[in-house]
């Protein structure tokens, strides 16, 4: 039963002549695959078969960036979580330079935080200034989007041990440790 009602939903949007943009919407028309107009709030007709529309919203999303292992200019490990937040001010310079947003900009974000750490030493390395540091490197006006936030969500300095190949001894940053059983 529910595959003859989605089949009439399907014909149904395929041949309605008209479509709706929320005011929290952006939405752009193609039509025959060329010309390209905007679409804010309101009602706009469509011409079946021959325009295609894609809406999407402008409010604020957030992306939680991957947990990310990284180790400082003095050699010290650092695990951190972090958070960014965005909205799509231009959704035709957005559709027409990214496929993926959250993914490249999650990437984007991931790269700036291991350069900051990369480059700096334990001791000059905060989530205050990792936030700035971002904050400041992240240019995503060129996608059409609007950077809202950037937050660490879970940072620490992490102490790593690594088995020496025979496994009789542990390493600890360069110091030997006796692993007595």
């Amino acid at each position: 039963m529910n595959q003859i009602k989605d089949f009439f939903e399907y014909i149904f949007n395929a041949i309605k002549i008209w479509i709706i943009v929320q005011p929290w919407e952006q939405g752009i028309r193609v039509r025959k695959g060329k010309k390209i107009k905007k679409l804010e709030g309101g009602m706009y007709f469509r011409i079946p078969y021959l325009d295609s529309v894609y809406i999407q919203e402008c409010r604020l999303r957030m992306v939680q960036v991957c947990l990310q292992t990284l180790t400082s200019k003095d050699l010290k490990t650092i695990t951190i979580n972090s958070a960014l937040g965005y909205s799509i001010v231009d959704i035709e310079k957005l559709y027409q330079t990214l496929y993926h947003p959250e993914g490249t900009l999650t990437n984007i974000a991931m790269s700036e935080v291991s350069d900051f750490i990369y480059n700096n030493n334990i001791d000059n390395i905060t989530p205050l200034k990792i936030e700035e540091a971002v904050l400041k490197k992240l240019n995503i006006s060129d996608y059409g989007l609007k950077f809202e936030y950037f937050k660490v969500t879970n940072f620490a300095s992490v102490r790593t041990f690594r088995i020496i190949q025979d496994g009789q001894s542990w390493v600890d940053n360069g110091l030997k440790l006796d692993n007595k059983k």
